[in-house]
């Protein structure tokens, strides 16, 4: 797959990623850092079963870290700017979000991979 067909989907996973910050707001950073990796551990779990249908792997673990350690670092950067701007949360989901659709092509390997097709055992040819 080029980079090029990636960035949608990088895209779509960072307006939402980002979204998502911008929604939780109002609660508590701590809370809305801790709903913003959950939600997006589950949303990832759930498609790894569509994709393996699709024949391709979701490899979770380095997926979730890397998303939270970009969570958890807009986090730190909102604690820091809260008092000088008015709208730090804003600012965060618009980085963030920039973030995932930047960043993600470039771990792309990492995260996802083709699955080999089934063999079936009965069905190898004999020598002759």
């Amino acid at each position: 797959m080029t980079s090029s067909s990636k960035f949608p989907r990088y895209l779509l996973g960072g307006l939402l990623i980002g979204g998502f910050w911008f929604l939780n707001r109002e609660r508590p950073l701590w809370e809305e850092t801790l709903r913003t990796i959950v939600v997006f551990a589950v949303v990832m779990f759930l498609l790894t079963i569509r994709l393996k249908r699709k024949g391709i792997e979701l490899h979770l673990v380095p997926m979730i870290a890397s998303k939270a350690v970009l969570v958890v670092l807009a986090a730190l950067v909102e604690s820091q700017i809260e008092d000088a701007i008015s709208d730090p949360a804003l600012v965060v989901s618009i980085g963030l979000g920039l973030a995932v659709t930047v960043l993600g092509p470039l771990g792309d390997s990492h995260f996802f991979s083709r699955l080999a097709p089934p063999t079936t055992a009965g069905h190898m040819r004999q020598p002759h």
